[in-house]
């Protein structure tokens, strides 16, 4: 996995380099493991994106989820233009202030009512590694993919 400022994203690359086993396999079965895999990780990462979608709320986390390709391999990850909150939700936070950048006061509805502060004092956040977590799963379902894989290949 991959964090960087705005950034956050699992990247299973270069499968035949990295792991002896599969050196010398045909490219249409290592293209075949890359999809697996991501496909493993993107299913387990929608999940945990799922679980921080509140009813009637935007939904960008979820939505921000991608599995694409790239060079020699496949990426999953989140798109930080649409959820730049995603590190936050994964990693998590120290207790911090938040103060309004551009106005006088920060304001958001609860109850019914509209609050207003100058700063709040937010907590921290323990996160949720479910990117972390999928790229784990991702990784130990790998001898399972291969095998599949390659039943697949000769039939």
């Amino acid at each position: 996995m991959e964090a960087g400022r705005d950034m956050l994203s699992l990247r299973i690359a270069g499968l035949s380099e990295s792991v002896g086993s599969l050196r010398g396999l045909p490219p249409t079965l290592e293209r075949t493991t890359l999809l697996r895999m991501s496909q493993v990780a993107y299913d387990a990462a929608q999940q945990g994106a799922g679980r921080h979608t509140k009813p009637g709320g935007s939904g960008a986390l979820f939505q921000s989820l991608y599995n694409r390709s790239i060079p020699k391999g496949r990426e999953v990850g989140h798109d930080p233009q649409r959820a730049p909150h995603a590190l936050f939700v994964n990693l998590g936070t120290r207790p911090h202030e938040i103060r309004p950048k551009k106005k006088r006061a920060l304001r958001w509805a609860g109850g019914g009512l509209f609050h207003f502060a100058k700063v709040v004092r937010h907590p921290g956040y323990r996160g949720d590694a479910y990117m972390i977590a999928a790229a784990t799963l991702a990784v130990r379902e790998f001898r399972a993919i291969v095998d599949q894989a390659m039943k697949d290949a000769a039939s």
